[in-house]
Formats: C-alpha cells, structure tokens, sequence
C-alpha cells in the first residue's frame, strides 16, 4: 500500500527563557516526520533577520505550513504579528497554527489566523491548550513563575504534540478538511493591552550602570533589537515588553518596578478565587 507523505515546515518564536514552544514544535515536527513527511523547522529569533528568512522563503513548495508562538499577556507576541503581515502570498496553501501559555491563550491563535488568511492560508487545525512553564516579574512574590504552570510541557502534552504532527499529515492529504475556527473574545485584560498601552502600563527599565559591564547580552536577546549600546544599553524603541532583557542580565545591572503590576494580578486572581467559591 502506497504511503502518501507531505513537505512541511513549522516556523516558530520561543524564549530563551525557557523554550516551551520550542520543544512542542520540535515534537510536532517529529509526529510529522514519523509518517515518511518532511518537515523542516525555523527558529523565528530577532524581527529584522525574521523578515530576511521569511523573505527569501519559498513557502510554495511546502504543502503544510505551521506557525507557533508562546503567548504574551493574553496575545502573541506584537513583533510576530507584525512579523505575519510581511508574508508573501500564501494562496492554495494549506497551515496550523499553536501556542504554548500559561494556562489562557486569549485570543492568540485567532488574531494570527485573520493575518494569514487576508494572505490566503487555509488554516485547517490548530492547538492554544498546550501549558507552558510561566516565568515573569509579575510572579516575583511567587517564586517568579506562575505556580501551576511549573513542569510545563510536561510528558503528556509533549506526546499530544507528537500525535498532532502526525494527524496533520492525513488532515493537510484529505481535501474536505474544514477550516479550523479558534476562540475570538478576550478578556478585559486582553482588551486594555493593545501594543500602545503596553508601552504606557509596563514598567520603565532602569539601568544601574557600576553594575552593567556592557557585555550586549541584553541586545542579542533582545527580539525587537530595541536595545542598543552607547556605550551601556539603551532602549530605543517600543518593545514587545517581553523583560528578558531584565530577567537574564547576567549582573542584574537592568531592573524595573513591578509594584502596579503585580497588585493587579493579585487583585485578578483574588476575583478568580471568588467566582470559584
């Protein structure tokens, strides 16, 4: 019996924090190859060497094309979605589209979904369930993560990511495959942090400069390349708000207050304990 097999390639962003999304792409790539497909996998890193790549892509020669993200405050990441706009024509294509999160992926699938498809991509399944390790300030009185996101992607979601790669193989093949439909309202949270706002609501970042040794390790990581040195790091333009830049400082030379912030996810989850009870 003849074993029909598909090209396909995942692009994907995922912190140097703590890699969640990548290590669901890879598992979906391998589920993908386990059926005799190709798959190829791009690791998104910095906004303006992502445009180059997408660029140069030729993405008509793939048959499936997935596309992941981890999820930032409820969105992906602003950079992604800006990044999504430049893609060429993707008509006759078919896609998938994942995320990795905290436990609420809002809207982040749909949002990227209505981009892709003014580009033409049939986007034909999709997964925003996927838990993965939270680490951020905001979670600075708890240890500096969300607690119940700890271990995440834990063994159980890693083989969900490989069974999917491999159920898309069939899915992308079957030409009655439906258009997959993902959650479109947001909570008030979502709402409030539009990429303006963000600017306005985060906090500031500060820099003590006898701490800072100019090392540049806060502008390589740096996805949006919003920090540049002269000679001690300076921040140039609107970010993401990701604070890697804070959280991976080698000699905690970068800080930022998060008093508000984190007085606002108290007074959320204090709501969300109250509704359960």
């Amino acid at each position: 019996m003849l074993t029909l097999s598909i090209k396909s390639v995942i692009l994907y962003f995922s912190q140097v924090v703590t890699g969640n999304t990548k290590r669901i792409a890879e598992k979906i790539a391998e589920g993908i190859r386990s059926t005799g497909s190709t798959c190829e996998l791009v690791h998104l890193k910095k906004f303006k060497d992502d445009l180059g790549i997408i660029k140069k892509m030729d993405f008509h020669q793939y048959d499936l094309i997935g596309l992941g993200v981890p999820v930032y405050y409820f969105h992906p990441p602003y950079h992604i979605l800006f990044e999504l706009k430049e893609y060429p024509s993707l008509n006759g294509l078919k896609g998938f589209l994942f995320c990795t999160s905290g436990g609420n992926p809002g809207s982040t699938l749909h949002q990227m979904k209505v981009i892709l498809k003014n580009k033409g991509l049939q986007v034909i399944d999709g997964r925003d369930d996927w838990i993965g390790w939270d680490v951020h300030q905001m979670y600075g009185h708890m240890g500096g993560w969300l607690p119940s996101s700890r271990g995440h992607p834990d063994e159980q979601e890693l083989n969900e990511a490989h069974e999917f790669g491999r159920t898309m193989v069939q899915k992308c093949l079957n030409q009655s495959t439906p258009e997959k439909q993902f959650w479109e309202k947001d909570n008030p949270s979502a709402k409030m942090w539009t990429f303006e706002y963000m600017q306005e609501w985060f906090p500031e970042f500060h820099l003590e400069e006898e701490k800072c040794t100019k090392c540049g390790y806060c502008a390589e990581i740096c996805p949006v390349d919003s920090i540049v040195l002269d000679p001690f790091p300076t921040w140039t333009k609107d970010c993401d708000r990701c604070y890697i830049c804070e959280l991976k400082c080698p000699t905690k030379a970068i800080w930022c207050d998060w008093t508000k912030q984190r007085k606002y996810l108290d007074d959320l989850m204090s709501k969300a304990r109250k509704k359960k009870t």
